[in-house]
């Protein structure tokens, strides 16, 4: 693989689990900074200073952020071209009806008339600015992965954060252009294109580099060892449960998730749930819950031969194992909701070893 510079240096892999040795794990990017939602409003919302807060809380390495020009050309965060799904009226409170498109609107106009959406008054707050978001991850120790096609990000960027940040878009005129200023990381999403084409294409950016798809479809395991073998990174891009753990199986190299979550280095679980050498009839099933915290996050270990359905906190996935093998890792973060895991036998299976620990994030 290619050089990675430090800050990329982290707990990639964790290489055993339950006795057994685990399939490698990707570094975890939280999707649009790390966003929660109460009651299905939001808490904490997407593209925010707070969410850079919250994502260091959880343990996060990095956090996706959406880079936007405003009319006057101030770089603003904000995934939508709209500001309407994930702001309200500042005056008072109410839904914005007619749409605000970012790109038409000064900067004073977003910045005064609009708040970001939160059950806390406390975080309703004005739209951020690229520069304050930058400046929050570098005070919280976060990688901004800027999804951008805006070539003054990269620049803005590297003046605050040295080569500390990832170029992330499908413009790739634009994110060569970050080569030119950081040897930063940077990730094109390539379209559909087969992985020779997009070997090429990166090879052709230079550097430290890699791909990132949202195509779960296209990205299957023989895909991932081509550009992997190649040299580059391979980031799984939002994918829908169960791809994202597919996806992990198939050992991509980064995650870009909503929900995804693996960080346990330094952290002591405050529950822990295990079983070995379960026999399991078809049909019958596994299961553990327990009391969360209000900020908490969860993972299985699961290591069977057969066919299961797992259960992990409202995700459904389905796995065949034809023989013992690596142990595959589920991981969750949750807020103000308790962790609900099963594990039922589609067919005659063997559970070798299960282990589910919950981890307080409040802290």
């Amino acid at each position: 693989m290619a050089k990675r510079i430090v800050f990329l240096v982290l707990s990639l892999t964790l290489a055993v689990s339950c006795g057994r040795e685990m399939v490698d794990l990707p570094m975890a990017v939280a999707h649009r900074g790390c966003w929660l939602k109460e009651g299905g409003e939001f808490y904490i919302n997407e593209n925010c200073p707070a969410g850079v807060r919250m994502a260091a809380q959880y343990g996060y390495p990095a956090i996706e952020c959406d880079v936007k020009y405003t009319l006057d050309s101030v770089m603003v965060i904000m995934h939508d071209g709209t500001i309407n799904r994930t702001m309200r009226n500042a005056a008072d409170y109410s839904v914005i009806e007619e749409p605000v498109r970012v790109s038409e609107r000064t900067f004073e106009d977003l910045r005064t008339n609009y708040v970001l959406a939160s059950t806390d008054p406390a975080l309703r707050v004005p739209i951020p600015t690229l520069k304050e978001e930058l400046e929050a991850c570098k005070e919280y120790g976060i990688v901004p992965m800027l999804h951008s096609a805006v070539v003054e990000s990269y620049k803005l960027a590297k003046e605050i954060l040295g080569d500390n940040f990832i170029a992330f878009d499908g413009n790739e005129a634009a994110v060569s252009q970050a080569r030119g200023y950081s040897s930063c990381l940077i990730l094109l999403d390539p379209g559909e294109t087969e992985a020779g084409q997009t070997i090429e294409r990166l090879k052709n950016i230079g550097g430290y580099c890699g791909m990132s798809t949202m195509r779960h479809g296209m990205l299957d395991r023989e895909y991932i060892k081509a550009v992997k073998e190649a040299g580059f990174e391979v980031q799984a891009s939002i994918f829908p449960a169960p791809h994202e753990q597919r996806a992990v199986s198939d050992e991509v190299t980064i995650q870009l998730s909503d929900f995804w979550w693996h960080q346990t280095d330094g952290r002591k679980p405050i529950q822990t749930f295990k079983e070995k050498s379960v026999s399991l009839p078809e049909g019958e099933s596994v299961s553990w819950t327990a009391e969360a915290p209000e900020y908490a996050a969860v993972t299985l270990d699961l290591d069977f031969t057969g066919s299961v359905e797992v259960n992990l906190c409202g995700r459904t996935y389905t796995l065949t194992h034809p023989e013992a093998g690596k142990t595959e890792r589920f991981g969750v973060r949750l807020f103000k909701t308790n962790p609900e895991i099963e594990v039922k036998a589609l067919a005659d299976s063997r559970i070798n070893s299960v282990k589910a620990e919950l981890f307080d994030c409040g802290k």
